[in-house]
């Protein structure tokens, strides 16, 4: 599987904050988490040694800030101090 990194369709790279670091995955119409393309992608990510995270919204009015918020209380990161 030729995979490049730089080409993601479905994750993407978290640069600063809580889960700095980390690949996230936030459904859209058309990408949900159990489709075959998102899978391979993020299965490569984590061979490759990336944290990946699934980012799930309410509704259509959740900003990405609370789905982060939410996100990091669940996966137990916490603020830089």
């Amino acid at each position: 599987m030729n995979f490049d990194i730089n080409t993601l369709k479905h994750h993407q790279l978290v640069e600063d904050g809580q889960l700095e670091g980390c690949y996230i995955h936030q459904p859209v119409p058309g990408s949900q988490q159990d489709d075959a393309a998102v899978l391979e992608e993020r299965q490569a990510l984590e061979k490759m040694g990336y944290k990946v995270v699934q980012v799930k919204a309410k509704g259509g009015t959740t900003t990405f800030a609370e789905a982060m918020q939410k996100l990091a209380k669940k996966t137990g990161h916490l603020p830089k101090e």
